[in-house]
C-alpha cells in the first residue's frame, strides 16, 4: 500500500515520513508496522499494517492543491459565528479532523481562528485549534520542503486572508 519514504497524513498527529517497517510479535500475534517520523513535534508512530485504512492515513496534498484550498476555505468562512454548544462544536470539529480530508481540517483552522479572535475559545477549542493548525503546518512543510516557522508563516497569511480582501 504505501513504501518507505513516502509522505503521509496520520490524522491528529499530522504529516510524516514512512521510516520503516516493523514485524512485531505482541503477545503470540505477529503484525506488521508502518514507522512515521512526524518532524513537527519530534514523534515517532507505529502504526498496524491492519488498521492503515481506519486511521484514514493518506499521502499529502500536493503545493498548489495545500494553498488552494487554504484560500478557497478561508475566503468562503462565514462571518457568522455557529451558535450550537461548544460540546457540539467541538464533536463536530474532532470528526472533521479524524477524517484527514486536508479541507476539513482547513475548515476547524478557520472556524475557531476566527472564533477565537471574535469572541473566545473554551480550552478544549483551543486544544482543537491547535491540532488542526499543527496538521496543517506538518503538512505544508513536507510538501513545500520548508521548516516550521515558514509553515507558521504561510498558513497565517490565509488565515488572515479574510479579514484583508
Amino acid at each position: 500500500m504505501y513504501t518507505k519514504g513516502d509522505i503521509v497524513l496520520y490524522p491528529m498527529h499530522g504529516a510524516g515520513v514512512i521510516e520503516d517497517f516493523e514485524e512485531k510479535n505482541i503477545d503470540g500475534v505477529v503484525r506488521n508496522y508502518y514507522v512515521l517520523n512526524i518532524p513537527l513535534g519530534n514523534l515517532k508512530v507505529m502504526l498496524c499494517e491492519d488498521s492503515i485504512e481506519s486511521a484514514n492515513l493518506r499521502k499529502i496534498m500536493e503545493c498548489g492543491y495545500i494553498l488552494s484550498t487554504l484560500e478557497t476555505v478561508a475566503g468562503s468562512i462565514k462571518r457568522t459565528l455557529r451558535s450550537e454548544s461548544w460540546n457540539q462544536r467541538h464533536k463536530d470539529n474532532m470528526e472533521k479532523i479524524k477524517t484527514g480530508d486536508f479541507e476539513q481540517t482547513a475548515v476547524v483552522f478557520y472556524e475557531l481562528y476566527h472564533r477565537e479572535r471574535e469572541r473566545g475559545l473554551s480550552s478544549a477549542e483551543k486544544k482543537i485549534l491547535t491540532t488542526a493548525k499543527k496538521i496543517i503546518m506538518s503538512e505544508i512543510m513536507l510538501s513545500y520542503n520548508v521548516d516550521k516557522y515558514e509553515a507558521e508563516e504561510m498558513l497565517e497569511k490565509y488565515a488572515i486572508f479574510e479579514e484583508v480582501v
